[in-house]
């Protein structure tokens, strides 16, 4: 989905393993991403899906503010009463957070926003008619390579409008509809939504049409796992998993 577009970027203080062409001059939007290499020490598959995604939640905010102010530490996140996310440091702002098998990505905006990742795996057939109509997967067909891809991409688009729209697993994804309107651009219920593609992972970002543009994503491998400052959340350090974290990282 992603395949011609996808360009390498040399690595900068061991940090950015990939990006994508972007207007850096309308910065309205930061997308990060986390690779299991970051949480290979950490045992529990839950505990590191977790961390990956508050990783990638922490470096998108701080790329997000390399204007010349100083972000804090680190990014304690809060959740509004409709779910979605929030950054207490700067309510103003939204992010989005997603993972699966020890990958995440999150975002960070000047507007409302959504995101979700996917593993590219067979799944029953009959998933398909359950989140998208017939006529809706036809038209998208085109765009993949598989049945699997195009399950995946339909999925992650919808599931990242959701977030953005702040329904959580209340609305069923078949009530929304995916419009391409370029090769990794589509149209959801009237929200922009674009796909990226990485490794065996699909990633759909869904946002207001006042964003510029299709935002980049960067992939980050941080030489080394700020553990005590991820685990800390607004509600206060989850001091058990915490505390065996740091265990398995100073072995």
């Amino acid at each position: 989905m992603t395949g011609g577009n996808r360009q390498h970027a040399n690595r900068q203080d061991g940090e950015i393993r990939e990006g994508y062409d972007h207007d850096t001059s309308a910065k309205s939007m930061t997308v990060c991403g986390v690779g299991e290499q970051v949480v290979s020490r950490v045992l529990e598959d839950r505990l590191a899906d977790r961390l990956s995604g508050r990783l990638a939640l922490r470096q998108a905010y701080a790329d997000f503010r390399r204007d010349g102010t100083s972000p804090p530490a680190h990014a304690a996140m809060g959740h509004r009463q409709d779910g979605r996310p929030y950054l207490p440091a700067e309510p103003g702002l939204y992010c989005s957070i997603s993972h699966s098998r020890r990958y995440g990505v999150a975002a960070v905006s000047l507007a409302p926003v959504g995101i979700d990742i996917e593993t590219i795996r067979p799944r029953d057939p009959r998933l398909l008619a359950y989140v998208a109509e017939e006529s809706e997967a036809a038209a998208l067909r085109q765009l993949v390579g598989s049945p699997e891809e195009l399950l995946t991409l339909i999925w992650t688009l919808k599931e990242a409008t959701v977030k953005a729209l702040g329904l959580g697993l209340g609305l069923a994804l078949r009530r929304l509809y995916v419009r391409a309107t370029g090769m990794h651009s589509f149209e959801v219920n009237g929200w922009t939504a674009v796909s990226y593609q990485y490794e065996h992972f699909v990633v759909g970002l869904a946002f207001q049409k006042s964003a510029h543009g299709r935002p980049p994503i960067r992939w980050y491998q941080p030489p080394r796992l700020p553990a005590a400052a991820i685990t800390q959340d607004v509600g206060g350090p989850e001091t058990i998993e915490a505390g065996s974290l740091q265990r398995d990282l100073s072995q």
